[in-house]
């Protein structure tokens, strides 16, 4: 017979871990009898003898394979031996590694990948496992494997770095730049940590797209607000954007951090500020140095770096006083001349206002009193000139009431507002409306406050100036006036199902709750021609909790007959009405409920004990649910709707596996139906359900009653014994 070698992995055999040490036990053994009459040893002498011969390994013993036989025979012998200790010790996760690089050697691709999958079993949190798992593939070249299981991977552990970083590699080694960036953006809407946005930033350089760059930093700089974020893409800009992009991107960056009126952010925000007015220095833009340096001193006047980052500009760049002085001015007359072209520049009236209030205090009455005089719009229909301009008389109005302390005149402005300027017929603003009532009520006139709101509603009606003065009249505890208001609300928009549920909200917190079903009730006979489904379902299941919390549960199941009417027998009403019968106390059970709190407040114990009384579910609360059940089943047989009979069942065994017994859960998924693929007379296939309903031509409510009855008695029988 011809010898030859199979491979070399089938040369050696390793003696294991047991047979070494039993021979270094053996070994020392011998060594401290040979020994023991001539001198006496240490423990530190043995122990250092035993540690010297374990580090002396002995080579292992070679085997020549020399036929298929004994190659098979060596294969079972050596799974026999992995699967063996992976019984003892299945989270060995270095043996499962080790047993499933064996079957690699053995050119079994689909041995190993099955211990892969049982190791991954064992433990899917394993980051090492993952990894040599796909380093396996990937050596083995099987590139749509180790796709599949990065993928997995992610998505098992989408928190582990490592993980994406592999599959990353993997992707932009093999030039598939699309996966990467698909890659990258699963990963970012993630929001990581810093480096995962980094490396995309980086990837996207490589790539020379520079414009998606910048749309990553905007996303980046949103989860990542810290100042070391905006430098790095300020570092970005410099390199590759200009003086416009670099301005811009500061600018932004301040405003950010500003806006979040966190105190952890004010250093960051002031590092940033500083480096923005050293760049604007760098680009001989002082002016805009001192404007910097005077806003972020009025924000932060005792920030101690800022004041001293102002001494070091003026000594370098000149006299602070006069230069901000002199900026002030030349920005005013840039402003006044700016305007004159273009009187209605809203947003340059603003810029103007601020300054005026900042520099020349005195000269701001008149300066609010020209933009409102001068900026009227022309047109008569509410744009977006008209709320800017009303915002400039809100303002004003602010101003003098607040800043100036002059009520007549604030008084006379409001009526000036109202009278000449809104044209109420066209369209009206009711942010003015309720400031003007406000205004009254702060000094003290409530009757002209009221006045003011139902001259609104008169003359143009909104919902929102409604709901104010509902909202008003409710802090004033007039509560006749509130229905009042609402009843008007109703004749106005009579479709608005938000409306009809405050009105009976209302009525139910002040205790009256026919008064708030009869709103319901109401609201339900408008419901059928003037609300939508979903105005209608969302309001019948206010209706249910309001009865729920009521504790009229039987009204609560009259109130979900109606749902089921109205909803057109959706699945998920009847659902919810089985689970209901199993949440809500039956009529018995809520009279023993009742009797229990009667003694107890017989007894003078506290109200706090009516916590103490749980409901508890009993067979009946079950058998109702069930009937229930069996009624959407029969209703969508009889309408030959199989997908509805389907989530019901799956509705149905969902419950079963809370509250019912396993013979009961059979029975139900016994009841689901098998698809067969029907071909059509056209050639074309159709899917099929078959029903064991509609082979019996009857459902199987019968059995069911039997199981549930019959565990009835055995729970009954236990109690009895006990």
């Amino acid at each position: 017979m011809v010898q030859r070698k199979i491979g070399h992995a089938f040369q050696r055999e390793h003696i294991t871990k047991g047979g070494k040490e039993r021979l270094i036990n053996a070994t020392a053994t011998c060594s401290v009898m040979s020994h023991a009459d001539q001198e006496q040893i240490s423990a530190e002498q043995i122990l250092k003898q035993v540690y010297e011969k374990r580090k002396t390994v002995k080579p292992s013993t070679k085997v020549d394979i020399l036929d298929l036989e004994e190659l098979k025979e060596y294969q079972r012998r050596k799974r026999s031996e992995y699967e063996g200790y992976l019984k003892r010790n299945r989270l060995d996760i270095g043996q499962w590694i080790r047993y499933a690089q064996f079957e690699v050697d053995q050119h079994d691709v689909r041995r190993a990948r099955s211990i892969f999958e049982r190791a991954l079993q064992v433990s899917k949190t394993n980051i090492p496992l993952w990894i040599r798992y796909i380093d396996t593939e990937l050596k083995l070249k099987y590139i749509n494997h180790a796709r599949n299981i990065l993928d997995r991977a992610i998505s098992t552990l989408p928190r582990v770095d490592k993980l994406w970083y592999k599959y990353l590699l993997v992707e932009e080694s093999l030039e598939q730049y699309d996966m990467v960036r698909a890659l990258f953006a699963k990963w970012i809407s993630l929001e990581p940590v810093s480096n995962a946005w980094d490396s995309f930033v980086d990837f996207e350089i490589r790539q020379s797209n520079l414009e998606s760059v910048r749309q990553i930093y905007t996303k980046y700089v949103m989860v990542h607000p810290q100042s070391e974020t905006w430098f790095k893409w300020l570092y970005f800009e410099k390199v590759y954007g200009s003086v416009e992009s670099i301005r811009r991107i500061y600018s932004l960056a301040v405003d950010t951090l500003i806006s979040f009126q966190n105190v952890t952010y004010e250093n960051d925000t002031i590092k940033l500020i500083i480096s923005f007015i050293n760049w604007e220095a760098s680009q001989q833009e002082f002016e805009r140095c001192r404007a910097l340096l005077k806003i972020s001193i009025q924000r932060w006047p005792k920030n101690q770096t800022l004041k001293n980052e102002s001494v070091s500009f003026e000594k370098r760049f000149g006299d602070a006083n006069l230069a901000e002085y002199n900026v002030a001015c030349k920005r005013r007359w840039h402003y006044e001349n700016k305007l004159k072209e273009k009187p209605r520049d809203y947003d340059t009236w603003w810029l103007y206002l601020d300054l005026v209030e900042n520099t020349f205090v005195r000269d701001m009455p008149s300066s609010l009193e020209k933009s409102v005089t001068e900026s009227n719009p022309n047109d008569v229909t509410k744009t977006t000139a008209w709320k800017q301009y009303i915002l400039l008389w809100i303002r004003y109005l602010t101003y003098v009431e607040l800043d100036l302390g002059d009520i007549s005149l604030c008084r006379n402005l409001y009526k000036r507002l109202i009278n000449e300027i809104i044209p109420h017929k066209k369209f009206t603003f009711s942010k003015v409306w309720m400031m003007y009532a406000k205004f009254e009520i702060r000094q003290g006139d409530i009757q002209t406050a009221r006045k003011i709101l139902g001259r609104s509603l008169g003359m143009y009606p909104k919902k929102k100036t409604y709901k104010e003065y509902i909202s008003l009249e409710i802090k004033m505890k007039d509560f006749d006036r509130v229905r009042k208001i609402y009843e008007k609300l109703l004749e106005f928009r009579p479709e608005d199902v938000e409306t009809w549920v405050d009105y009976a909200e209302l009525e139910e917190n002040l205790g009256d709750d026919e008064r708030s079903r009869g709103i319901y009730e109401i609201a339900l006979k408008n419901a059928t021609s003037s609300f939508p489904q979903e105005a209608r379902a969302m309001l019948l299941e206010r209706y249910i909790e309001f009865e729920n919390d009521a504790e009229e549960f039987g009204r609560a199941r009259e109130l979900y007959e109606r749902y089921l009417v109205a909803s057109g027998y959706s699945p998920k009403v009847w659902i919810s009405y089985a689970l209901y019968e199993s949440s809500a106390p039956t009529e018995a059970q809520l009279e023993a409920i009742q009797h229990s709190r009667e003694q107890q407040e017989g007894n003078g114990e506290a109200e706090e004990e009516e916590d103490s009384i749980e409901f508890e579910i009993t067979e009946e609360n079950r058998r109702k649910s069930r009937s229930i059940f069996e009624r959407a089943l029969k209703y969508f047989r009889e309408h030959d709707e199989p997908a509805n009979r389907i989530i019901i069942l799956k509705g149905w065994m969902s419950y079963e596996e809370v509250y019912g017994i396993r013979e009961i859960q059979n029975a139900v998924s016994g009841r689901m139906p098998k698809t067969i693929m029907k071909e059509n007379p056209d050639g074309t296939k159709e899917l099929k359900y078959i029903f064991s309903d509609d082979k019996n031509d009857r459902p199987n409510t019968s059995k069911l009653l039997t199981l549930a009855r019959k565990w009835q008695e055995e729970q009954e029988s236990k109690n009895g014994v006990a």
